[in-house]
């Protein structure tokens, strides 16, 4: 299976539990809380464990969470291409449940400016808005040497404002959920048609029910079984992993499609946004490694 590179920022995650907060000078303890790391390194670990070979150039410094993402890499085979940042880069306050999640954060996403040029690989993907506007001419380069070049939306109103008025395709694949192609479009359902100036294939996942738009010039509209939502969190992620796995192993549109929305789906039963244990999508790596 050809070579992925994903460039974007790897989060530590706070999910804050359902509680109401203390009163002023009070401390109230619960059971527990739960600690991640996400952010790029979800769509890296899914892609990992689907078989690919994946490299994850990141903003880092010498803080804690840097440390424990290099650890973490190290463990599920993903090579760091590190970017000279400020510790612990990228930080969320995670609030979610079985429909959605919302975040507060910050990002050292300034620190993307300064990467003039991205290896030479077959395919980049750029999991954020935000940071594709700021690596804008590396991925330009990128693609006329000859790389496949994909982009995941993200909550950033200021950015998918601008999607529409784009007259030539800046990269190969834009993938948007709902919330952020009604943004861009004022309705999702003709976002594909009206960001085709934007990118060549466009895609508008609906959670846990399938997805839908343009795929290398295919019209689809792919719907999904219902499957039990434990969490949201990471299965755009997982979606974007899966979609490039079945592309590069040469899946037709909608099997593809399809495909990716098998991954999601092993994301949305579990808590978090990584893959940690790669068991569980062996059936599906054995897939895309067959085909």
């Amino acid at each position: 299976m050809n070579d992925l590179l994903i460039v974007g920022m790897a989060y530590f995650e706070v999910f804050v539990p359902p509680f109401p907060a203390p009163a002023a000078g009070e401390e109230v303890f619960i059971d527990g809380m739960q600690l991640a790391l996400g952010g790029a390194l979800n769509t890296a670990s899914v892609a990992a464990a689907l078989g690919m070979p994946v490299s994850l150039c990141l903003p880092m410094g010498g803080g804690l969470v840097d440390h424990a993402v290099e650890k973490l890499a190290h463990e599920l085979g993903i090579q760091l291409l590190p970017i000279s940042s400020r510790d612990n880069p990228a930080i969320s306050l995670v609030f979610s449940d079985a429909r959605d999640r919302s975040f507060v954060s910050t990002a050292d996403l300034d620190a993307l400016i300064t990467l003039e040029r991205l290896p030479t690989t077959d395919w980049i993907h750029v999991p954020g808005l935000e940071e594709a506007a700021r690596l804008a001419i590396p991925l330009a380069d990128a693609r006329d040497k000859g790389a496949q070049v994909s982009v995941s939306g993200s909550w950033s109103p200021q950015q998918l404002s601008r999607l529409a008025a784009h007259r030539h395709p800046l990269w190969d694949l834009l993938i948007l959920n709902e919330k952020e192609a009604q943004a861009a479009c004022g309705d999702a359902q003709s976002a594909p048609q009206q960001l085709a100036g934007v990118a060549r294939s466009v895609l508008v996942t609906r959670g846990s029910e399938g997805a839908f738009g343009v795929l290398d010039g295919y019209p689809l509209d792919v719907a999904t079984p219902p499957v039990a939502v434990t969490d949201s969190t990471g299965a755009g992620d997982a979606f974007c992993a899966g979609l490039i796995a079945a592309l590069q192993s040469g899946l037709p549109a909608e099997a593809a499609v399809q495909f990716a929305c098998r991954s999601a789906a092993r994301l949305l039963q579990q808590t978090g946004g990584l893959m940690t244990d790669a068991r569980r999508m062996a059936d599906l790596k054995e897939i895309v490694c067959k085909h």
